[in-house]
């Protein structure tokens, strides 16, 4: 049995990652959150060092899955302080106490650590990030690997998944474009890796497994979906899957977005591949799967199966 902390479990991977670890009753799950506290989740402050360090002396898990992050670009532009305040210092506050509790840290991290133009990038390529969300997870980063205890750091693509509002994913909000039938200029520019929330827990579970078991798991990994689209490109997809016109969507060649980003940030997942692990969920099947098990989508469904 484990004892493992769950840091941003009401967020998108947090949610997916709790689901599946409280299918094995033999874990003892300590699932934290801040904003959208509920039943069985622990209210925490991850950017107060007291907090956090009182937290994890008293629950003494003996894993951190930290998922908890600024994760949205244009906002981190916006409030760096804000962004470093979770995405940095909340880091070393959870580096620091895991050290002295002797628990393993696993650090969620991003592709955008990467600038973008020479993919695919490997666990061992330099970082240089194109932004300051990028910034501020590679100080994370460096925060775990300062720590010298042999915590780990997986870097994910955008992420798609059960959501409670489209707007947590930056995938499952595009169905918006969908719904509204007015031309719209769309990203064909910036290729991306969308990646099942399911698929990636399901990754976690197995590296905790493996660390379980005696196995050393340091350093960077990577997990990502094997399909690379754009924007426009996941619209066309998903547009075919729902039976919904995409003729009013205009591609654009050039880039959208007001924080740059990556043109093509795709990662390659050697090491944990040698361990067995990777993704075999295709784009059109987990996307399918996360509508289906999202509620506040219903009126999308239900408006699809009108026009199929």
């Amino acid at each position: 049995m484990a004892k493992i902390m769950v840091t941003g479990a009401t967020g998108l991977l947090g949610r997916a990652l709790i689901k599946l670890l409280e299918q094995n009753a033999e874990h003892q799950i300590i699932a934290c959150g801040y904003s959208r506290c509920g039943p069985n989740i622990e209210r925490l402050d991850l950017t107060q060092a007291p907090q956090v360090s009182a937290f994890v002396a008293k629950h003494k898990p003996d894993i951190i899955v930290h998922c908890a992050a600024e994760r949205r670009p244009d906002i981190s532009e916006q409030d760096p302080q804000a962004a470093l305040a979770l995405n940095t210092d909340a880091t070393q506050f959870l580096a620091q106490v895991a050290s002295q509790q002797g628990a393993w840290l696993l650090y969620i991290s991003t592709d955008y650590v990467f600038d973008g133009s020479l993919s695919p990038y490997r666990e061992d390529a330099a970082p240089n990030p194109a932004n300051f969300y990028g910034q501020s997870k590679l100080q994370g980063e460096l925060v775990v690997c300062d720590a010298q205890q042999g915590f780990a750091i997986l870097r994910l693509p955008i992420l798609y998944g059960e959501v409670e509002s489209l707007k947590e994913s930056a995938v499952m909000v595009l169905l918006n474009h969908l719904i509204d039938t007015t031309e719209q200029s769309i990203d064909n520019w910036a290729i991306r890796s969308p990646t099942s929330t399911a698929d990636v827990a399901a990754a976690i579970v197995k590296m905790i497994v493996v660390k379980q078991a005696g196995e050393s798991l340091a350093g960077h990994y990577h997990f990502s979906a094997k399909e690379t689209m754009t924007k426009y490109q996941m619209l066309l997809a998903m547009g075919e899957l729902l039976g919904l016109a995409t003729g009013h969507l205009i591609p654009v060649t050039s880039p959208t977005d007001s924080a740059k980003r990556p043109k093509d940030s795709s990662l390659s997942c050697e090491r944990l591949v040698s361990l067995g692990i990777e993704s075999k969920v295709p784009f059109r099947i987990g996307f399918k799967r996360a509508l289906q098990d999202s509620p506040c989508a219903a009126a999308y469904l239900k408006v699809a199966t009108v026009r199929s």
